[in-house]
């Protein structure tokens, strides 16, 4: 019966329960592990994702990476990534300084910063602004905040379209009250928000303290139970050109305020990337049979 390594990572924070969790399933290069199998494994840790690396042929810069939430194979994920990048380059210390992924959609790197922090490149992510927003997206604004239509014009609607999320920019919100808000949608309009087929309901405000810059929520709007995503790196891909065109910042100290709460660092060398810094906190690791 295969063994393999496996790890749960507490990503984007430096307390053990904070971040977002992840688990880390470690292939080496001479054994497989099918996809079906990988949902298996995802289903029975029940963490919100899992992440599984394989070495190419042996060479431990270079690997194949995978994610699967407990239910299904996914696009993509942030905090995995970080995640996985921590358990290569922090745990298990390979010699390289800097790793390769290879995603579905192309070659991700990965380093390791100066204080043990995991540094990930990602493709930019703009967001469009929406100048004629629908009843429904008033409706996703009203779930969080409790405004009414007539004070809509204290929130910006964008679409990011790389992630099919809503992007809603508030003014002026007091970063507790942010932070103490919740998405509560009712039993009608609920139905109204999973008819817009959307993966997720990002909020985002600039931050009213001097250490940070950016404080955002994001709730999955494409299931009924519309939770919180604790921590979100490709959120961040989103909100990165977002303020950078608005406000001229390239580097920004971003927190997302959720329950477990997370934080990163971002930054745009150019118009089309995104490098975001984050640490990470190994919480369990051991072996599981397949």
């Amino acid at each position: 019966m295969p063994t393999f390594e496996i790890y749960v990572v507490d990503a984007f924070t430096t307390v053990r329960f904070g971040g977002n969790a992840a688990a880390v399933v470690v292939i080496p290069h001479d054994k497989d592990m099918d996809e079906t199998t990988m949902q298996n494994v995802a289903s029975e840790v029940n963490l919100p994702m899992s992440a599984f690396v394989k070495a190419q042929s042996g060479d431990q810069a270079s690997y194949k990476l995978l994610w699967f939430n407990p239910t299904a194979k996914a696009a993509f994920c942030g905090h995995a990534t970080l995640a996985a990048g921590h358990v290569l380059l922090n745990i298990l210390k390979l010699p390289a300084t800097s790793i390769k992924f290879d995603l579905p959609a192309g070659v991700l790197s990965a380093s390791k910063g100066s204080a043990d922090e995991i540094v990930l490149q990602f493709p930019s992510s703009p967001p469009t602004v929406v100048t004629e927003p629908p009843s429904a997206y008033r409706t996703v604004l009203h779930a969080f905040t409790g405004l009414s239509v007539a004070d809509i014009k204290t929130a910006v609607f964008y679409y990011a379209p790389r992630a099919n999320d809503l992007v809603i920019l508030l003014d002026g919100v007091d970063d507790t009250k942010f932070a103490a808000l919740d998405f509560a949608p009712s039993a009608d309009t609920s139905r109204e928000i999973l008819a817009l087929n959307m993966r997720a309901a990002v909020f985002v405000a600039r931050s009213q303290r001097d250490d940070t810059d950016s404080i955002a929520r994001v709730f999955h709007i494409n299931n009924a139970g519309f939770d919180e995503d604790q921590v979100t790196g490709s959120a961040h891909t989103i909100i990165a050109p977002l303020f950078s065109s608005l406000f001229g910042m390239q580097r920004i100290r971003a927190h997302q305020c959720s329950r477990r709460g997370g934080r990163m660092l971002i930054e745009m060398p150019d118009s089309d990337t995104v490098v975001i810094s984050g640490h990470a906190v190994t919480v369990i690791q051991g072996n599981i049979s397949t």
